[in-house]
């Protein structure tokens, strides 16, 4: 232990007489303190640079940075402002504007945003604006100014409307009652149509469907709101599953269209066994369900579809279950999409899946449709 005390000693002894001596004399620093730059000359940027290189060789106790920077503060001001007002324009309304320095922006983004009350859209707008062009500046991405045109075009007169003829207004207003037949009730829920007993593959008069029971409502609430007036004539018919006929086809393609994608015809299924390949469900002259084989042959389930509001009333299950009776002893195939609440019915009629088909119904299906493009093929076995 005595041994290393001592070596550190001299060691240190020596490093004192190696360090050599500093001269105690003070030197003297060339600053021009007793040269005062005139307000409102031009301010040259290399003369407090030459300073500062002066007061860093030399003793810092001489001059201080404070002394300095008061010596050249009233130039930076001078200069800011010189700035300032050289980039001053007028607006629309006569007035002068000039644009924001950085130290405005912050200062204005961090008052508005620090509030503690929600800020209003115009204050949002601005706010987000004035950070946008900070972030540009930041990257050295140049303004884009965008200049409104000056000229204004007058708006072309409005065409004058032909007045309608005294008489057809006159006509109009003694219109008193609309017919069920032409009402807009009769276009909801069809008129009723004598149906030939050839056919009709099967009457129902027990189904109350979701869209029965609101119409009863309706005019339930009819009546007990008007009391003084007429109730409305409404006539309870069936549902009624018969064959596709042409009359079918326009509200057949709309309730295909809904359900699945635009551009569905099946036109060529009247050409095809429609007695066998085909069931429509029908409220007085209202398609609510269709269901289509391809052909007897094949017994390819195409559609089978329900219109909205009147599901949940095993209509699909009706549907299904004639087209099966009406093609005995074939094997009969479909394509569902894997998240089609419709595979359950299929599987209570004993359909099973056979192949697992990825992006079946891609070329089909919308880009945003929820259903799935991917698609189970199913068979149900009779033979």
């Amino acid at each position: 232990m005595g041994s290393g005390s001592g070596t550190d000693s001299d060691e240190y002894q020596d490093d004192e007489k190696r360090q050599p001596k500093r001269s105690t004399r003070t030197k003297r620093r060339k600053v021009q303190s007793g040269r005062a730059v005139p307000v409102g000359t031009i301010f040259d940027p290399s003369t407090p640079l030459a300073v500062f290189d002066e007061l860093g060789n030399g003793d810092p106790t001489i001059t201080s940075f404070q002394d300095i920077m008061d010596h050249f503060l009233p130039n930076f001001l001078e200069s800011r402002a010189t700035l300032q007002e050289s980039k001053i324009e007028k607006d629309e309304h006569g007035q002068d504007v000039r644009p924001l320095t950085r130290s405005e922006v912050s200062s204005f983004i961090n008052a508005i945003t620090s509030q503690g009350i929600p800020m209003t859209v115009s204050e949002v707008i601005t706010a987000r604006k004035l950070k946008l062009n900070r972030e540009k500046r930041r990257a050295n991405i140049p303004e884009t100014k965008i200049e409104a045109s000056s000229t204004v075009n007058p708006l072309p007169p409005p065409v004058t409307s032909i007045p309608p003829h005294p008489e057809v207004v006159a006509a109009l207003y003694n219109i008193q009652t609309t017919p069920f037949e032409s009402s807009f009730l009769s276009r909801l829920q069809g008129t009723r149509a004598p149906v030939a007993p050839f056919t009709a593959i099967a009457i129902d008069w027990e189904t109350i469907t979701p869209w029965m029971s609101l119409m009863t409502d309706i005019r339930d609430h009819y009546i007990l709101s008007h009391p003084e007036r007429d109730p409305p004539v409404e006539t309870m018919a069936p549902i009624t599953y018969t064959y596709l006929q042409r009359s079918h086809l326009d509200q057949i393609h709309n309730l295909l269209e809904r359900m699945f994608w635009a551009g569905i015809d099946v036109t060529d299924s009247l050409d095809h066994s429609p007695e066998r390949c085909t069931v429509v469900a029908t409220y007085k002259r209202l398609v609510v369900g269709v269901a289509i084989l391809s052909s007897p042959r094949e017994t390819y389930i195409t559609y089978l579809a329900v219109r909205a509001g009147w599901d949940n009333a095993r209509i699909a299950r009706s549907m299904l279950y004639h087209l099966i009776m009406l093609n005995p002893n074939k094997d009969i195939t479909l394509h569902v999409s894997v998240n089609n609440s419709a595979m359950l019915l299929y599987n209570q009629f004993g359909f099973k899946a056979e192949e697992f088909v990825a992006g079946f119904y891609e070329d089909y299906l919308d880009p945003q449709s929820r259903a799935s493009k991917n698609a189970f093929r199913l068979r149900l076995r009779q033979q």
